[in-house]
């Protein structure tokens, strides 16, 4: 499982599959509360996160212990990074 989705929050990586831990991404995935992810990862952990709203306002991404709010308008966009902090 690439992605975990309820309304209002984001879960990175949460059952990434051992053989393709070593690198990787998909795009467009689309999540509930009406947002994209684009999503890069290498070892393991996320490298960036592509946050794009369709027509959602706010939610939480979230790897490991680290959570960042994001709030944005229909149709922008934000990249997260730093996920290995």
């Amino acid at each position: 499982m690439l992605l975990y989705a309820r309304s209002g929050h984001i879960e990175l990586l949460p059952a990434l599959p051992a053989a393709w831990a070593a690198s990787g991404a998909v795009t467009g995935v689309p999540v509930r509360g009406g947002f994209t992810v684009d999503l890069r990862w290498k070892n393991g952990t996320p490298v960036s996160a592509r946050i794009h709203s369709t027509g959602g306002r706010a939610t939480t991404v979230a790897h490991g212990g680290t959570v960042r709010a994001v709030a944005l308008e229909p149709g922008r966009s934000v990249t997260l990074k730093g996920f290995d902090r």
